[in-house]
């Protein structure tokens, strides 16, 4: 009869710890969001203004602006097969690894099969990198799916 009581224990303190452990998962404000946390790393670094993606003649192909404010068009954009590496689209949604946005705003090529000169250079080119915050952020919107919101 004494084992009953000391079971509920476990039961109860495995459970508090799974739960202050973080078990609860991400709140909505942690989850980034395409319009709040992944347009704005785009407009702040990559050229906007300059003439590197955000013209008629895009560099490498990839147009990053929304336009008239149509982000989901950008989005669709974002999920097309890259220009410097076919085999991989721009964004590939629960997929980070297998999304060429992040491998070319890391620099780390290692693995594809695009020669490294090939896939070209890390982004934002003759710039900082973007900071390890945002990366983040832009690899957690991509393994949780890639959604408009």
């Amino acid at each position: 009869m004494k084992t009953r009581p000391m079971r509920w224990v476990l039961v109860l303190g495995g459970s508090m710890l799974v739960w202050g452990c973080g078990g609860g998962g991400e709140t909505e404000e942690e989850r980034p969001t395409f319009s709040r946390d992944v347009v704005p790393l785009f407009q702040g670094s990559c050229g906007f203004g300059s003439g590197c993606h955000g013209t008629a003649q895009p560099a490498g192909h990839v147009q990053l602006t929304t336009g008239t404010g149509d982000a989901a068009a950008l989005l669709e954009r974002l999920k097309a097969r890259s220009v410097r590496e076919p085999s991989l689209p721009l964004v590939d949604p629960g997929n980070p690894s297998g999304s060429f946005l992040l491998r070319k705003v890391t620099g780390d090529f290692s693995g594809l099969p695009c020669a490294p000169s090939a896939c070209g250079e890390r982004m934002p080119q003759r710039s900082t990198p973007l900071p390890q915050e945002e990366l983040d952020s832009l690899e957690r919107w991509i393994q949780q799916g890639a959604v408009l919101e």
